[in-house]
């Protein structure tokens, strides 16, 4: 499940995204509704679970509407002015910096209504999340075609990150769908190290859960123990594989500094009033909480 602290701000803010302006009103207006579903998904939850995990979801949904929302803002304006400009690959790792803070913000505000949640669960329920999180692996597995070797997952990194850039720039010529090509296959796809990430994190994430629910430890020992986990959810601790981390995440950078490069006015216009109405959208969410 927790990825039950990430999930929950994928679901509250990203997901949402992703589906267009148009639906981020009701998206992130029943944002709470989905994380309970989601997290269904993974244990079954049974109705005194749904009673808790309602009742507290609609305290941190208001909380985050009221609160957060203007940091989302932010972060979007940082982008216009990026997107305007001449970046390079540190102002981009700045950005994925500010995205990072803004979700441990969310992380931290839920960590305490996590950790009274997991106090209620059962091993059977926590072999389910096991069980569910053993099939999302496969199904990653097979979208990043790990097991074709470097160049299949080049060629899944491609279409990931094409879809991703059409999203906010438009249609790419085919020129540009070349030369995207051609930076990624002059890269390490990176995908086996980041799945093996996912895989030491979920790892955690289970002895976390089943010494919550063998021991029951006291209420603020859970809270350390899950903000101890947050703190290196995003990057590892072993000093290698730290080092291997932050080298793919420049050269990610990199990427984005390239792509931004080869667009068009017409394709950087297009992201800037696509940002431009995400920025009305949470501003108008924002105010109509506070009033």
């Amino acid at each position: 499940m927790r990825a039950s602290i990430h999930r929950l701000i994928l679901l509250l803010v990203t997901g949402v995204l992703l589906q267009g302006c148009s639906a981020v009103r009701l998206g992130y207006g029943n944002a709470d509704s989905l994380v309970r579903w989601w997290a269904d998904q993974y244990v079954n939850m049974s109705p005194e679970q749904d009673a808790l995990a309602r009742e507290r979801l609609v305290r941190i949904h208001a909380w985050h509407r009221k609160t957060q929302l203007p940091d989302y803002v932010a972060v979007l304006r940082q982008s216009q002015k990026l997107v305007a400009g001449q970046p390079n690959a540190a102002d981009m790792l700045t950005l994925g910096d500010g995205m990072i803070r803004l979700g441990r913000i969310l992380a931290d505000q839920a960590t305490p209504d996590i950790a009274d949640f997991l106090a209620t669960l059962a091993p059977e329920q926590i072999e389910r999340m096991a069980e569910r999180l053993a099939d999302k692996n496969l199904e990653y597995a097979k979208e990043a075609q790990l097991a074709e070797g470097e160049n299949g997952q080049r060629k899944a990194r491609y279409a990931r990150l094409l879809e991703r850039a059409e999203y906010w720039f438009g249609d790419f010529s085919g020129e540009q769908k070349t030369a995207l090509r051609r930076m990624i296959d002059g890269q390490s796809a990176g995908s086996q190290f980041w799945y093996d990430e996912r895989l030491r994190r979920q790892r955690e994430w289970l002895a976390l859960v089943r010494q919550v629910q063998r021991d029951r430890p006291p209420r603020e020992q859970v809270i350390r123990s899950l903000r101890d986990y947050a703190a290196h959810f995003d990057m590892p601790v072993d000093p290698a594989r730290l080092a291997q981390a932050q080298a793919l995440r420049r050269t990610s950078a990199e990427l984005a500094v390239a792509v931004l490069a080869m667009t068009t006015p017409a394709q950087r216009a297009y992201a800037q009033h696509k940002m431009g109405d995400l920025m009305r959208d949470f501003t108008e969410l924002s105010q109509e909480a506070r009033a």
